[in-house]
């Protein structure tokens, strides 16, 4: 799976469980990014209504130049949550996994695979808390910069808290800077 964003996705390169979490609207921005990038994928959503956007998706899409198929299943109630994770084969991309707030244990023992989780800050950590803390690979806290996001890597095998602020004209470029006026010479 990937970003899309260059240099956050050469950092993720080889994680097999990645957890992204801050700001609710930044993190779901990126999680629909994510699925756009990742595209063919599979996706849980965890939510009665509204949050998920097949339309931004498909705009990201074009954007990125991905066709490819987004598989999405919904789960509705607390208990629906593991049975929906483990009901896709391969990689999955999970929105809101704690969202009822319980079955906390259950939801955990599914995202131990490969998985993207974006999930909300609750006083500072994510929503997971420590449950989720122990299995994933990678935690990188996302929030709002001057000029556009910071990614913070909180958890990383080989790294120990990176900071890497991109504008959003770099996130729209999925991550390359440009060089201005030079690159026209």
């Amino acid at each position: 799976m990937r970003l899309g964003v260059e240099s956050v996705d050469r950092l993720l390169e080889g994680n097999e469980r990645v957890e992204f979490y801050g700001e609710w609207d930044v993190v779901l921005y990126l999680a629909h990014r994510a699925v756009a990038a990742s595209a063919p994928v599979n996706v849980v959503v965890v939510q009665d209504f509204g949050l998920f956007d097949p339309f931004l998706v498909k705009r990201l899409q074009r954007a990125l130049g991905n066709s490819g198929e987004v598989y999405v299943r919904r789960a509705f109630k607390a208990e629906d949550v593991k049975a929906t994770i483990e009901s896709f084969e391969g990689d999955v991309i999970v929105i809101d996994p704690y969202h009822h707030r319980k079955n906390y244990t259950e939801i955990t023992s599914a995202l131990r695979r490969a998985v993207w989780a974006f999930t909300r800050e609750v006083k500072g950590l994510p929503q997971g808390g420590a449950f989720n803390h122990h299995s994933m690979h990678v935690i990188v806290k996302v929030s709002r910069g001057k000029w556009g996001y910071r990614f913070r890597f909180v958890k990383h095998p080989l790294l120990s808290d990176v900071e890497i602020p991109l504008s959003v004209r770099e996130i729209l470029n999925g991550g390359i800077q440009e060089r201005g006026l030079l690159a026209f010479m």
